[in-house]
């Protein structure tokens, strides 16, 4: 995904070619009020700010916690001061560049121009991210230097480095700190990434990206939905689906009767015994189609959202039912194609010795079809 040689405000696109965890989406970073107006939008969810002594007080905690006195004595090139800077500016919400007051300051080296600008995460916390399409060499020294630089002003620091082949990958902040999700960063999440990653043509895309440490839109992360609970098994180590497929299985000896549902259409009964996960259940008339054998089955069918989701539940039916059948009946499992369409169809079935009794599950695309068959 190219990016504009020259950052420009409003929505950033970040480089997701490689397999990384910072792939947030640019559609989903917001625009940053215009200059002169407050630092936040408005919202209702947001805490009442404390009084402005109190919020210095934190302020100068955040200081002391982020920004050692001695790491801009230590620097020895321009990179480094402005490194120095950027980080001085989200102690304090990156108020001085989001209201226009100062310019925002370069990532750049010798060589290679890395401009940068402010934008937001999802969540709304401000993020500067500096971007720039740079010879691969070139990239390779500004990482060097970034890393170096950012190190000597922040000893304090985890870097979580990662360089698989020619691209390179740091998350810094405190010891233990978490890479921000896709949304953006909640508290305990790492402040700082820095990226380089290599393209086919012998240049490097180079990102750094530092998220603010006093928004107030920095909060702890929200509690995720309740994960599901799987349905406890019944005595004897079979649950719900287990005992409808034996009962159904059963049925056959009596031709379903005893699985016909009062309502009825035509030669149509719902079944009084619907699997779990299943779009509907039937008992109904069937025949051979190589022969004028008349008979009854019961018929259950999925439709799942995707075809590994419909791969997985016919792998489930067929290893449950393989329990089922009797020993001496036949199994088999084959393709075959739909005589209309021509689609391409698997099936695992499983027949009685005699051939009176039948059972086939289907799988095709995103659709299982269970027939359990009795022949006259």
């Amino acid at each position: 995904m190219a990016l504009p040689a020259v950052l420009t405000p409003g929505t950033i696109r970040v480089d997701t070619t490689t397999s990384r965890r910072h792939d947030f989406l640019a559609d989903t970073i917001p625009p940053l009020p215009s200059p002169g107006s407050d630092s936040h939008r408005t919202s209702s969810v947001l805490p009442p700010m404390n009084k402005k002594p109190l919020r210095a007080f934190s302020l100068f905690c955040l200081a002391g916690l982020f920004l050692p006195a001695s790491g801009a004595a230590q620097c020895k090139d321009q990179l480094c001061r402005n490194l120095q800077n950027l980080l001085d500016a989200a102690v304090t919400d990156f108020r001085e560049y989001r209201a226009n007051r100062i310019a925002v300051p370069d990532a750049s080296v010798a060589g290679a121009k890395v401009p940068c600008q402010m934008t937001a995460w999802a969540n709304n916390v401000p993020m500067l991210i500096c971007y720039a399409q740079i010879p691969y060499q070139a990239a390779e020294s500004w990482y060097a230097g970034a890393l170096e630089s950012l190190r000597i002003l922040q000893p304090a620091w985890q870097f979580k480095i990662d360089s698989p082949a020619a691209d390179h990958f740091s998350d810094a902040g405190p010891p233990d700190c978490a890479v921000p999700a896709t949304e953006g960063p909640y508290l305990g999440h790492c402040p700082l990434h820095l990226q380089t990653t290599k393209q086919i043509d012998g240049t490097a895309k180079v990102y750094l990206w530092i998220s603010s440490l006093s928004s107030p839109y920095l909060v702890n992360r929200p509690p995720g939905p309740p994960k599901k609970t799987a349905l406890a098994p019944a005595a004897g180590g079979c649950d719900d689906l287990c005992q409808g497929l034996k009962r159904a299985f059963e049925a056959r000896a009596s031709t379903f009767e005893d699985l016909r549902a009062a309502k009825t259409s035509g030669a149509v009964s719902d079944a009084t015994i619907k699997l779990r996960g299943a779009a509907q259940c039937s008992v109904n008339r069937t025949s051979k189609a190589a022969s004028n054998a008349a008979g009854t089955q019961y018929l259950c069918y999925w439709t799942e959202a995707s075809a590994s989701d419909a791969d997985a539940r016919f792998r489930d039916l067929v290893s449950r039912l393989q329990v089922l059948v009797p020993s001496t009946w036949a199994i088999r499992q084959e393709d075959q194609s739909e005589e209309l369409t021509g689609t391409k169809v698997s099936a695992w079935l499983a027949t009685a010795p005699g051939a009176k009794q039948e059972v086939a599950v289907y799988l095709s695309n995103q659709s299982v079809g269970l027939h359990i068959r009795s022949w006259n």
